[in-house]
């Protein structure tokens, strides 16, 4: 009678709008945990069955141009059949069921089935949380507090996993069997969540291809789209080769899981500054300083000799991740129609981490192959000021088509 209690007693703390907030938390949290020990430290088991850079790149790339594809149908059928959770534990079963095989392949052509199954059921996940977080506070700027919850768990996991590389006797394919775990808890997590997409009381509203359109065809939207384009093709450098950079330089993996730890305090105290800097300078100016913050990162990585030094120098590189993040899924939020949230939000992330990523790590592989991860981030660096230069252009033509059309009222 007392486990029944105690279970009716969860559930109803769950459904509270302080349980909704530490449920969602907790699901972020166990998500990018799951994905803290695979993600920075693949191009590492990569690198060990012997694939070269420009392989390295082609795959990375394959795992972002399908999640690009995979995650708007999903998150469109999400969005249709108001079954969010129903589709987060079907992309959680399938990334797990890829994991379990994902260790077998041995060459660069057995890996590649492997990944596209894997990727095609990696991103809607983010997309569906960040909807359901966005529909369940009364004030959407409080965002970057609940999304916080993923940035705890990447940084602790990304350094534990560095550690048990470098002082027990684990292979790298322990980066396989930490995802899976924490996958099939967010998997039994999920039930603890809000459904999201159903307004009790409310007729839902039918979704159809039509509403995505127009979305697509607001002023400005689709060019901001080709601004987050740019900034994951810069930002994938960090993703797909900063571990390799790290080992080339001379560190080790419990240094490269401290480094990307590190992040988490730039990020912690972006998420803490988040609703702030959008009510003072507002989503766009967001974004345009994190290219700013991106091209200055990637500038002085690569001129850094000290692998330690990017213990401090990811503090950086974690607010303008939050910077980016906050803006873009604030932006899109804020101009999408509600009924097609989860899919506004999947296409946000599927152009910047899915089709830029996937761009980007096809760039950086050839770079890296050719010459080498310095002078990667120094072209990166480049590309990723012109990517500056024409976010501010984007935002200064904006600026003065909204102040003729006030003009002429």
């Amino acid at each position: 009678m007392q486990k029944i209690n105690l279970s009716a007693q969860t559930k109803a703390f769950f459904r509270t709008p302080r349980g909704t907030r530490a449920g969602l938390w907790g699901a972020y949290f166990l998500y990018w945990a799951s994905l803290a020990p695979f993600i920075p430290y693949v191009s590492l088991y990569y690198e060990s069955i012997n694939l070269t850079g420009t392989q390295i790149g082609q795959l990375g790339s394959i795992r972002s141009l399908v999640s690009f594809a995979s995650s708007i149908l999903l998150a469109f059928l999400s969005d249709f059949l108001r079954r969010r959770k129903l589709i987060l534990r079907v992309c959680v079963l399938g990334m797990t069921a890829a994991l379990l095989i994902y260790p077998h392949a041995a060459s660069f052509v057995t890996l590649i089935p492997i990944v596209v199954l894997y990727s095609v059921f990696l991103s809607p996940t983010n997309a569906i949380l960040d909807e359901t977080t966005l529909e369940s506070l009364d004030d959407p700027r409080n965002f970057s507090k609940v999304r916080m919850g993923g940035s705890v768990g990447w940084g602790i996991l990304v350094f534990i996993t560095g550690w048990l590389l470098d002082n027990t006797a684990v292979s790298l394919t322990i980066i396989f069997s930490l995802h899976i775990i924490l996958l099939i808890l967010l998997f039994a997590f999920s039930w603890l969540l809000p459904e999201g997409g159903r307004a009790p009381g409310k007729k839902t509203e039918k979704v159809s291809i039509k509403d995505v359109w127009e979305m697509l065809r607001l002023p400005a939207f689709l060019p901001w789209m080709g601004i987050l384009f740019l900034w994951g093709v810069g930002d994938s450098s960090i993703i797909n080769f900063l571990f390799l950079h790290i080992k080339h330089l001379g560190g080790s993996a419990s240094l490269m899981g401290a480094v990307m730890s590190t992040a988490i305090l730039g990020e912690i105290i972006g998420f803490a500054a988040a609703k702030r800097i959008q009510h003072k300078v507002g989503t766009r100016t967001m974004m345009i300083l994190s290219f700013a913050v991106l091209c200055v990162w990637l500038i002085t990585a690569s001129y850094i000799k000290q692998p330690a030094l990017f213990l401090f120098f990811m503090v950086i590189a974690g607010t303008g991740f939050t910077l980016m993040l906050t803006g873009s899924v604030a932006y899109v939020n804020q101009r999408a129609p509600k009924k097609i949230g989860t899919t506004a939000q999947a296409i946000r992330g599927a152009i910047q981490m899915g089709l830029g990523s996937g761009v980007g790590a096809l760039i950086s592989g050839a770079l890296y192959q050719a010459y080498g991860s310095a002078a990667l981030y120094r072209i990166m660096g480049g590309f990723a000021f012109i990517g500056f230069l024409l976010a501010l252009l984007l935002r200064s033509v904006e600026r003065s088509r909204e102040n003729t059309i006030s003009n002429n009222f």
